[in-house]
C-alpha cells in the first residue's frame, strides 16, 4: 500500500513536470498580462508584478511557482514587457525568460491591444532522481531531462475593451514551439499537432460601474485549453469597492468534480496586493491544504509627452 501511494505521488509529479509549460494562475483576472501578451501596456502605465503560487500545499513534491513581470508603453502605440518564471515540481525545475511586444490602437469606442510574446524555457531534473527506486533507469526521456530540456516558444494575444465596459480577450499559447535540444520527449496528444487553435485562453466579461454606490461589479467567463492540461471553464465574479481599496472575487470551476477560488485584495496609491485560495471539491482535497497565490504590484503612470514650443515664443 505504501509503495502504491508513493508511486501515485511520483506519477502526478512526473505528469506535471513533462506536460505543463504554461503556468496556471488564478489571479489572471486582476493581472491579464500573466496570460495574454495583448494586454502589454494596455492601461498606458508602467506595471511591475510579482506573483508567487503554491499548489497542493502539504502534498509531497507540490508545485511552487514564482513570476516577475514588467509591461509598459513606449509611445502612444507600442508597448514592451518582459518576465522571469520559475517552477519546481518534485525534482524537476523549470526556468523561463519572456519578452512581450504589443501594438495598441483605438477604433471609435474600442481600445485594442495585439501582442506577441517570445519565450525561452529550460527544464531540468535533479540527477539524483535517477537513483529513485520508482524510476526506470533506462528511461531515455528522464535521463535526457537531467541534462536539460530547452524550448523556444511564441504566443499571440489580443485584448479589446469596448466603451470601457465590455472586454474580450483571446490568447493563443504555444503558437510556435521549437525544441532547441535533442532530449527525447513523449508526445501525449499527437493527433492535434499543427492546429493553430489547439491551445487557447478566451475571456468575456463586463464592467458594471455603479457610481452612486461607489463600487464596480465585474462578471466574466473564461474558457481555456492549455497544452496537455484538462479543459477548464472559470465562472468569475469580482467586486471593487471604495475606489478599489477593497477588492473581492469568487471563481467557480464546474469541470471534473468542481473547485472554487476566493480572492481578496486592495489598492493603496501605486501599490496593489492580492491573495487567493483555491479549494477542490474532489477527494484529492483531503491530501493537501489547497493552493495559495499572492501578487504584489507597483503601477507607475506614464509621463505625459512635453508639449511642442509655440513658434511665436522663439522670437521673443
Amino acid at each position: 500500500m505504501k509503495k502504491a501511494f508513493f508511486t501515485l505521488i511520483f506519477g502526478i509529479i512526473a505528469i506535471a513536470a513533462f506536460a505543463q509549460e504554461q503556468a496556471i494562475y488564478s489571479q489572471y483576472q486582476v493581472f491579464p498580462i500573466l496570460v495574454n501578451p495583448g494586454y502589454t501596456g494596455f492601461q498606458d502605465q508602467h506595471e511591475f508584478v510579482g506573483n508567487a503560487r503554491s499548489t497542493w500545499t502539504g502534498f509531497p513534491g507540490k508545485p511552487n511557482d514564482y513570476t516577475i513581470m514588467y509591461s509598459g508603453p513606449v509611445g502612444d502605440k507600442l508597448a514592451l514587457g518582459g518576465g522571469l518564471f520559475s517552477e519546481k515540481i518534485g525534482d524537476v525545475t523549470t526556468l523561463k525568460f519572456q519578452l512581450n511586444y504589443a501594438f495598441r490602437f483605438r477604433i471609435q469606442k474600442a481600445r485594442i491591444g495585439i501582442g506577441l510574446s517570445t519565450e525561452f524555457l529550460n527544464r531540468s531534473a535533479d540527477p539524483s532522481l535517477l537513483t529513485n527506486p520508482l524510476v526506470d533507469k533506462n528511461d531515455d526521456v528522464l535521463e535526457g531531462l537531467t541534462e536539460g530540456q530547452k524550448i523556444f516558444d511564441a504566443s499571440v494575444g489580443t485584448h479589446v475593451l469596448y466603451d470601457e465596459r465590455l472586454f474580450i480577450s483571446l490568447a493563443l499559447p504555444n503558437t510556435i514551439r521549437t525544441r532547441l535540444d535533442d532530449v527525447p520527449v513523449v508526445n501525449t496528444n499527437p493527433e492535434n499537432n499543427g492546429s493553430l487553435f489547439q491551445h487557447y485562453i478566451f475571456q468575456l466579461g463586463y464592467i458594471a460601474d455603479i457610481q452612486s454606490q461607489n463600487f464596480k461589479l465585474i462578471p466574466s467567463l473564461t474558457i481555456r485549453q492549455i497544452r496537455d492540461t484538462p479543459f477548464q471553464i472559470d465562472v468569475n465574479l469580482q467586486g471593487r469597492f471604495m475606489d478599489d481599496k477593497l477588492i473581492a472575487g469568487l471563481t467557480y470551476r464546474p469541470s471534473a468534480e468542481g473547485s472554487a477560488v476566493f480572492l481578496i485584495g486592495t489598492k493603496l496609491n501605486k501599490f496593489q496586493l492580492y491573495y487567493s485560495y483555491d479549494v477542490s471539491f474532489s477527494n484529492f482535497q483531503q491530501y493537501n491544504g489547497g493552493s495559495h497565490e499572492v501578487s504584489v504590484a507597483y503601477m507607475l503612470p506614464r509621463k505625459a509627452p512635453k508639449a511642442a514650443p509655440d513658434p511665436a515664443d522663439l522670437y521673443q
